[in-house]
């Protein structure tokens, strides 16, 4: 959407957007000369550990690639690699501070 739209909130602080943006999550910005909404998704608390550990989530995106590729095996050569990986996996996942 480029074109500029104004819309009326109603009493109860609603303003409609329109069915193409249905369904989809904002955050919602206040700043002092209006508001911004971006595009979010959400991630389960048990999956954030993950996206906030980078070498998992490279080793993961690597995994997909060679499945992706056709890369696979059904006799790993070794399993070290990724037993240290899961020693970085936090046994308890605490919500980041907002």
């Amino acid at each position: 959407m480029s074109e500029l739209i104004v819309k009326q909130i109603d009493e109860k602080g609603r303003i409609t957007l329109g069915k193409e943006f249905a369904g989809r999550q904002v955050q919602i910005k206040e700043a002092a000369t209006g508001i911004e909404l971006r595009y979010v998704v959400t991630v389960p608390l048990e999956d954030a550990w993950l996206w906030q550990n980078p070498e998992a989530l490279a080793a993961v995106q690597e995994g997909l690639g060679d499945a992706a590729a056709g890369r696979l095996t059904r006799n790993p050569k070794a399993f070290s690699d990724g037993a240290k990986l899961a020693e970085t996996i936090p046994d308890e996942i605490e919500a980041a501070e907002a």
